[in-house]
């Protein structure tokens, strides 16, 4: 299954309730948007890390994406505005 045939179901609660007895997987209640019905989950905590590397790679790719932009759009009001007394010939 391609990235864009998945169809994500909306999240409207999320907590995370517990460590298991053995502390390697944590316990995850999530709510959707079109269920009242609270699902409850074990997570490997390792999943977590890598989620919460996946956010931390996704936050710094939005910056970025923020910081070319800015860029571009002063790129091109300096192309907009009048031309100086140097760049009159």
């Amino acid at each position: 299954m391609s990235k864009d045939d998945r169809n994500p179901i909306s999240v409207i609660a999320l907590r995370a309730d517990d460590y298991s007895p053995d502390g390697r997987f944590v316990i995850i209640s999530l709510t959707t948007k079109f269920s009242e019905t609270e699902r409850v989950y074990a997570v490997p905590v390792e999943c977590l890390h890598d989620l919460v590397l996946d956010l931390q790679r996704l936050n710094a790719a939005g910056r970025a994406t923020s910081i070319e932009a800015r860029i571009q759009s002063t790129d091109t009001a300096e192309d907009l505005s009048e031309p100086t007394a140097t760049e009159v010939v």
